[in-house]
């Protein structure tokens, strides 16, 4: 409650005089002495006050010059506030609001030729003020009356936000209202209809009102909700579309409530539906769902089970032909029995899922399911059927070069005879169509982000195309993509090539890639490479690694055809290039726990190689402007960017040293010593080897790390040297790194 005080003061001389009331009881004493600072008050002047509303009586004052006459002052108090507010009634686009009746003054005193002000509003932000609102009406009422008001024209399932205040007839309101916020009803369910109707349960379906629903309820009744048992089921939120009742006695008569929900679980019930339940039995499986995996041959099932007297169990069948039996009654089929449609019981467990790992690719599996109780009766069977498929592997050994006039581009590439995880077709020479159908051929006129256009298809007997050059001298790139007639089918990560016979390993982002140069495109073909067959390079993701410092990581995997079994590229020179896309956002590089600015990422991004559990910070070019780090190397495998300090200036530590011990007799393991450093400036760099009494053995070579990296092969003037303590130095930007390494034979 706050007290006005007003007055008016009349003084027949200038200076200004403030007397502050006091309160006490519910009277007002103005002080005996007051004095005018300044100035006073001349002989036979006047002071008045004059009373406005509601008046109270005031004492003679005088003093220094003036004289308060006896007489009565005004006293306007505010009224009180709402404090409660609750939603009595509800509807679609209807809140009926009550609350009680506050006082004149706050506490008591009955309101005449007042008003309510209600102001209400679906924006949570909405800012309220007594001055502002949507309605206001006139009201006589006593402190503690129940009020109402309906607020019409809502919206449904949603939340209003609203408050009263009360305003006396001289328009001074409340300072302020209990808040309220209630929801209105969401739309019934559309369209309802009994789905599935069992001996124990019951399934209804519906399309989701206008509008939306937080939820939906469905209750049953025996008695049309007279009284008696309710058995109620209800959604876990407003996306579901069915709902089943369970738990309901055999061959009864079924009275359905069903009604959606808004977030304070206010229920909008739709028209009672009726139904009849069926007589007896043991009721089926629920809910039944399948899920295929391909690459391990494996099909998973999933159901719900229902709710009747003494449940067995549930019989499993599978085939690879239909399945056409019936169990019967009172008859327990121990695992592995086989019928005469050629189906076999692979499991009569009490669960609700069962995975089958013997299935073939291309082959369909039918599954049978039949719930049972204690005394082997069993349901009628719930069925379904799954064929799992593998995408061909993709078309290895790719190629191409122009024709002599430069408008096709000839493609060739080695064909597919095997399933993408390296299974062969039966039969290669002539694959099934569900096995491989046909080779879609693509262009794009750019790597990064490419727009692919199918422009035509092979036949899966064929292994080269003629494609179109729309521009003859323009760079346009091609892939080949293997296709089986399944429908839905996927396709295996493929290569792509260009005009200038520049092959490329995609990585799934569109943007990560890998270039493997026309002058060495040659290592894919069957001649090429020490395998003697095909190859192809994969990119993949590797969301696995994005911890700690690790903000993206990318592998590329060359494989053989048609085994699908890993190759190993030659790791002399620096001929491949590898760029590494990184993500952003709010000005930080992401993901990453250190927080990186975008603006920092010259200096605290390096590119690493990880081999298993070893990590080699190659570091590579940063490009803030595209977000990603480009790398020169000789080597194909797994590429990470991680948050690192980098210096500004050349720098190399022993941490950039492959291996401390050579062994060069040519098996492949430790025949050389690369050395990685950081050289951010491009610098010119040079290496040497020494014997440990200072004399020159031999130069270092570039290392498979353009720019960033020299090796040794433990050889002088082409012969091995002897074994014995080497000290190696590497020279650049004035200063020499140096250490020792060991040569071992």
């Amino acid at each position: 409650m706050r007290l006005f005080f007003l007055a008016v003061l009349v003084f027949s001389t200038a200076p200004v005089l403030r007397a502050e009331p006091s309160i006490s009881g519910g009277a007002v004493t103005v002080p005996r002495s007051v004095v005018a600072r300044g100035g006073g008050l001349s002989s036979g002047g006047g002071l008045i006050l004059d009373s406005v509303v509601g008046e109270n009586s005031v004492s003679t004052a005088s003093g220094a010059g003036f004289t308060m006459a006896p007489g009565l002052m005004s006293l306007i108090a505010q009224p009180g506030s709402v404090t409660s507010i609750t939603a009595v009634s509800k509807d679609t686009g209807t809140l009926t609001l009550s609350w009680v009746s506050p006082g004149l003054d706050g506490f008591v005193g009955s309101v005449a030729a007042g008003f309510y002000r209600i102001d209400s509003s679906s924006d949570p932000l909405h800012v309220f003020d007594p001055t502002v609102f949507i309605t206001e009406f006139a009201t006589v009422t006593a402190p503690g009356a129940t009020q109402f008001y309906a607020l019409t024209g809502l919206l449904p399932n949603t939340t209003y936000y609203s408050r009263v205040y009360l305003v006396d007839a001289r328009k001074v309101a409340s300072e302020t209202s209990s808040p309220s916020a209630e929801s209105s009803l969401a739309r019934v369910p559309a369209a309802p209809a009994f789905t599935g109707v069992f001996a124990t349960s019951v399934t209804i379906s519906w399309t989701l009102p206008a509008g939306g629903a937080e939820g939906f309820r469905l209750d049953a009744s025996t008695t049309n909700f007279l009284g008696g048992a309710l058995v109620s089921s209800r959604t876990p939120s407003g996306t579901v579309v069915t709902l089943t009742v369970a738990g309901l006695q055999s061959n009864a008569t079924y009275f359905f409530n069903l009604g959606s929900l808004n977030w304070q679980d206010d229920v909008n019930f739709n028209t009672v539906l009726t139904t009849r339940t069926v007589p007896g039995g043991v009721p089926p499986i629920l809910n039944l769902a399948v899920a295929g995996d391909a690459l391990n041959r494996r099909v998973t099932l999933t159901w719900t089970n229902p709710a009747f007297a003494d449940p067995g169990g549930v019989t499993i069948l599978v085939s690879s032909n239909p399945i056409s039996g019936a169990l019967a009654d009172g008859t327990p089929y121990p695992l592995g029995t086989v019928f005469a449609d050629g189906s076999v019981v692979k499991s009569s467990a009490a669960a609700s899922s069962y995975v089958e790992a013997s299935l073939t690719l291309d082959v369909t599996g039918y599954f049978s399911l039949y719930s049972r109780d204690t005394s082997n009766t069993y349901s009628v069977a719930v069925s379904t059927f799954l064929v799992l498929d593998l995408p061909p592997m993709a078309p290895a050994g790719l190629g191409g070069a122009l024709s002599s006039g430069a408008t096709a581009f000839l493609l060739n590439w080695a064909g597919v005879v095997s399933n993408l995880d390296g299974s062969g077709f039966p039969q290669p020479s002539s694959p099934a169509a569900w096995e491989l159908d046909r080779y879609d051929v693509y262009r794009a006129t750019g790597i990064v982000s490419a727009n692919w256009v199918w422009i035509g298809s092979a036949t899966a007997d064929t292994g080269s195309y003629a494609a179109d050059v729309p521009v003859p001298g323009g760079v346009f790139y091609y892939r080949v993509v293997a296709r089986d007639a399944f429908p839905g089918g996927l396709s295996d990560s493929v290569m792509a090539i260009d005009t200038l016979g520049n092959l490329w390993a995609v990585h799934p982002d569109q943007i990560t890639r890998l270039k493997i140069p026309a002058s060495m495109a040659g290592i894919v073909l069957a001649g090429g490479n020490s395998t003697g067959k095909p190859l192809l390079v994969r990119a993949s993701d590797r969301p696995q690694d994005l911890a700690g410092r690790v903000v993206k990581s990318a592998l590329f995997s060359p494989v053989i055809s048609p085994t699908n079994q890993p190759a190993v590229l030659p790791t002399a020179g620096a001929g491949y290039a590898v760029a590494l896309h990184y993500e952003t956002a709010a000005g930080l590089v992401v993901p990453g726990s250190l927080g990186v600015a975008t603006a920092n990422t010259p200096e605290n991004l390096s590119a690493y190689y990880v081999d298993g559990p070893k990590a080699a910070q190659i570091f590579g070019r940063v490009d803030a402007a595209a977000q990603e780090v480009t790398v020169q190397t000789g080597l194909i495998g797994n590429y990470q960017v991680r948050t690192v300090l980098r210096n500004q200036a050349f720098n190399f530590d022993v941490s950039g040293v492959s291996n401390r011990a050579l062994t060069p007799n040519g098996d492949g393991l430790n025949d050389t010593v690369v050395f990685t450093f950081d050289n951010p400036k491009d610098s010119a760099f040079s290496g040497r080897l020494y014997d440990v009494g200072g004399r020159y053995v031999s130069d270092m070579t570039p290392g498979p790390v353009a720019g960033s990296s020299l090796m040794w092969d433990g050889k002088a003037g082409g012969r091995v040297v002897p074994h014995g303590v080497y000290i190696y130095q590497i020279h650049a930007e004035g200063k020499t790194f140096g250490g020792t390494l060991v040569v071992i034979r």
